[in-house]
């Protein structure tokens, strides 16, 4: 019960951070609340969410996969080198991407699971891996223009609401439901928890971690797709922001970077908080080697705050 209440607190206080932050820089620049802005904002956001599902699931385990970034870039890339921004090609090239960024989630679990791999030399690991491979494929070349469809999903809206935001409120459900209704959540939750003691409760604790980094291969897929769509095209390096900025959303959201407590709706509360951080540095036009500055402050903060209460836990 005790632990319910602290969880909705903190699931408050994230919401309240993100809503002080927008009504403060509003007051400062009136344009900063506009509609067509907070459209924007939204959708901003919703990138960094998505690649945060994933880094969700395994930040609850006690792990981390710092290989979203070019998971990201090779699904960018690959929508619209391989579908030579035709829309017919999607039908299977959507299905293969998605096929390809999970396996390589695969590949992380595996070796972390089975092999005792460190998460963070893992996915270090396959993210440089997938880089040079990346680099190596391409040529340094930049990617071609996204589909029309892709571009559609990035950019376009239904009745007003960005399709974008759309997709990540579907996911987000989703997920919701996942984490808390179903078995594999509860299951995920017990390996964060204590991995020998839910091992001894008859849960697969390898099964769990494996598919907690297949759904980050997934949602990072999924993500590297939209981004192409929403800038649409794709270059070499578009998805590298993504690996921190999903990591502080998620801490920023209340889950513990130690494991076994969290909740993705509390991640969302921390996207929208990073989105407008960041909007509110570009906003007051500092200088950019100050705003990556101030940006790092915000997320070593978090991050800082997140590794106390997992072991005050």
């Amino acid at each position: 019960m005790k632990r319910k209440v602290q969880r909705h607190q903190t699931l408050i206080i994230s919401y309240l951070i993100a809503v002080v932050l927008f009504a403060a820089i509003s007051v400062y620049k009136p344009g900063f609340a506009s509609i067509d802005h907070i459209r924007v904002l939204c959708s901003e956001a919703a990138i960094i969410g998505i690649v945060a599902i994933g880094q969700t699931f395994v930040i609850i385990t006690g792990g981390i996969d710092l290989s979203v970034a070019w998971m990201v870039g090779i699904a960018a890339i690959m929508v619209t080198n391989t579908t030579g921004s035709l829309d017919e090609n999607l039908i299977w090239a959507v299905p293969l991407i998605l096929i390809l960024t999970t396996l390589f989630g695969v590949v992380n679990g595996f070796c972390i699971a089975y092999l005792n791999m460190p998460p963070i030399v893992m996915t270090l690991g396959m993210n440089t891996v997938l880089q040079g491979g990346l680099v190596a494929v391409t040529q340094g070349a930049p990617g071609g223009a996204a589909p029309a469809l892709i571009k559609k999903m990035g950019q376009g809206s239904l009745g007003g609401m960005p399709y974008l935001i759309l997709i990540w409120i579907i996911l987000a459900a989703a997920v919701t439901l996942l984490l808390f209704k179903m078995r594999y959540g509860r299951e995920l939750f017990a390996v964060g928890n204590n991995a020998t003691v839910a091992a001894y409760s008859g849960i697969s604790v390898r099964k769990v971690t494996l598919a907690a980094y297949a759904v980050s291969g997934l949602t990072a897929g999924i993500a590297g797709m939209l981004l192409a769509g929403k800038v649409g095209q794709s270059y070499l390096g578009i998805g590298d922001n993504f690996q921190f900025q999903s990591i502080a959303a998620v801490a920023i959201g209340g889950t513990s970077l130690m494991g076994g407590n969290g909740n993705y709706l509390g991640t969302v509360a921390g996207a929208f908080t990073i989105t407008i951080i960041l909007a509110i540095l570009a906003a007051l036009n500092l200088p950019f080697g100050v705003q990556k500055m101030a940006y790092g402050i915000v997320v070593l903060i978090s991050v800082l705050m997140s590794v106390r209460k997992g072991l005050r836990k």
